[in-house]
């Protein structure tokens, strides 16, 4: 039996009906294990960015001078609210990271524990901030991968 060059018998050998489909199928997974990579990745640098803010803002509210009724300066450990406080609640810190977070402030440094206000003054007062990171996709999916990673940010600054 004989074939010509434009028989229905080798068209159909050299058919590619469905090719896109297949290779679709095979580049899917990775296409969405990167869109889902990136948006874990933009979601933990978004909370880095806040968490690092709230330092800064942290180190800020306690190191500036401030005073009390007696005209006496107020140390940052004895600072109303508390440092603490301020980020978790007035600054709103607990309230704009995830729910499952926990954020933690640290305060360090000489400047946190120094007792005499008048040798505060160039003493360094340190805000650590800590939170949990829980991956939405990449923990589930990539082995070895952990399911949360700690972030922390530290921000050092001098007391006036």
């Amino acid at each position: 039996m004989r074939f010509g060059f434009n028989s229905d018998a080798k068209r159909g050998m050299r058919s590619e009906h469905g090719g896109i489909t297949v290779e679709f199928a095979i580049i899917f997974p990775v296409l969405m294990l990167l869109v889902f990579g990136v948006i874990d990745f933009g979601h933990a640098w978004y909370m880095r960015h806040l968490m690092s803010d709230a330092s800064r803002e942290g180190a800020r509210y306690g190191t500036r001078y401030k005073t009390g009724n007696a005209n006496s300066r107020i140390l940052p450990r004895n600072l109303s609210p508390t440092v603490t406080d301020y980020l978790l609640h007035t600054w709103g810190l607990q309230n704009l990271l995830p729910a499952d977070a926990n954020p933690n402030v640290a305060l360090g440094g000489a400047g946190a524990t120094e007792t005499n206000a008048s040798i505060l003054a160039g003493e360094d007062f340190s805000v650590t901030i800590t939170a949990q990171k829980n991956w939405f996709v990449l923990g589930k999916i990539i082995p070895g991968f952990a399911d949360t990673t700690t972030l922390s940010v530290t921000t050092t600054m001098t007391c006036e």
